[in-house]
């Protein structure tokens, strides 16, 4: 076992811990967003899947079912998790048990089980510390729709917000053929395998859309005018009522900001924008006469050092989550092959909020189209191309 990783790992659980203690009591139990689940359930989440994963399925412990139900993804609804969580001071409690013992854990299996391919490489390190970065960047998300929800409209920005045409720095893949995906030994299952494609020629931009410029969009009635917006966007728009990023706000000053999990702050003309739909996204790049781009052109422009600023925003792509030719699910069917359904969208990059072990060019998320409080955002392509 690699004890720097394993030292990274309790980083990651000290990150959850505090982020719990940071909320009073009675609001680690409440959903401050109705997609997402209280901050008490992610810490209880994060101790069962390493029980699961060290304790079951590496040292053959056994486990609570009815305990275990309480942090399954697929126990509990969301809106029922809150009132049936432990409070803090015992889940702290069954944490420092648990931490005890889990090295001596790791340090049997890696003996009793040397060839065990969730130990190949420290894999089951590697992926309990991306699975719980992925939850941080989750419970930071909860935070900033707490922080918006008591938001008083009172912030003054020095500088107000001014609006900016699309920028045109965009970088030219010829067309060829390039190899997508990644085979090492730490990378999640929808990575895999890595393979080669022909991709036609296209343009990418070098940067992502700007605050400023999605402003422009704004204040040129983009949400308002239907040429930009497809059937189902315009559907989504009405129902939600969005006219403008999900964490922008617009009160008694006339100036937009922004609010995230720490309160408001001024809006960089230059920053990436975020707080965006797909939706919006794809609006937007209608409005800027380009589209969005396929992932496979993402992570082409990625690799060819073409992409400033990754890793700021998740970044909407224009075509549906799926498996690559070769996909064989691991080390469970339940990460990536249920999402698979034709419903979920991807998205590449990272925000600054994610965790620095998944940041890199190969990374695949995924969200329904609708969703605004995941930190995307927008970077354009062109000419149309579709791949997939």
């Amino acid at each position: 076992m690699d004890a720097s990783l394993y030292a990274n790992l309790q980083e990651t659980r000290a990150s959850a811990r505090s982020l719990v203690r940071s909320l009073p009591p009675a609001e680690r139990r409440c959903m401050h967003h109705r997609d997402l689940s209280p901050l008490l359930w992610h810490l209880g989440h994060l101790l069962y899947m390493e029980q699961q994963w060290i304790g079951e399925r590496l040292a053959g412990l056994r486990h609570d079912a009815a305990r275990a139900w309480l942090f399954r993804p697929d126990g509990l609804r969301k809106s029922e998790r809150g009132a049936c969580m432990p409070d803090l001071d015992e889940l702290a409690r069954e944490w420092t048990d648990w931490e005890g013992r889990c090295v001596e854990l790791l340090s049997v299996a890696e003996s009793a089980h040397p060839g065990h391919p969730l130990l190949a490489g420290d894999f089951i390190l590697h992926f309990l510390i991306q699975h719980h970065g992925q939850h941080l960047e989750t419970m930071h998300q909860a935070l900033t729709a707490r922080a918006l929800a008591v938001d008083t409209g009172d912030f003054i920005p020095s500088r107000p917000l001014v609006a900016e045409a699309p920028s045109a720095d965009y970088r030219t893949w010829p067309g060829g053929s390039c190899e997508i995906g990644d085979n090492g030994p730490h990378r999640y299952d929808n990575e895999r395998p890595r393979h080669i494609l022909s991709v036609p020629a296209f343009a990418i931009a070098e940067h992502p859309v700007s605050n400023a410029a999605y402003l422009g969009f704004m204040e040129a009635g983009g949400y308002h005018d239907d040429r930009y917006w497809t059937c189902e966007g315009r559907r989504w728009r009405e129902s939600a009522g969005a006219k403008a990023p999900w964490h922008w706000r617009c009160k008694r000053h006339g100036s937009w900001y922004g609010v995230d999990h720490s309160g408001a702050f001024e809006l960089s003309a230059a920053a990436p924008v975020a707080g965006l739909s797909a939706y919006e996204a794809r609006a937007f790049a209608r409005y800027a006469r380009a589209r969005l781009p396929h992932e496979v052109e993402w992570e082409l422009g990625a690799r060819m050092g073409f992409l400033q600023d990754a890793g700021q925003v998740w970044e909407w792509c224009d075509n549906r989550f799926y498996p690559y030719p070769g996909f064989r699910a691991f080390p469970y069917r339940g990460y990536s092959m249920p999402w698979f359904d034709g419903a979920h969208t991807s998205l590449r990059g990272a925000s600054i909020m994610s965790d620095t072990s998944i940041k890199r060019p190969s990374f695949r998320n995924f969200h329904t189209a609708d969703k605004r409080h995941i930190s995307a955002g927008i970077r354009l392509c062109r000419p149309p191309c579709p791949l997939h």
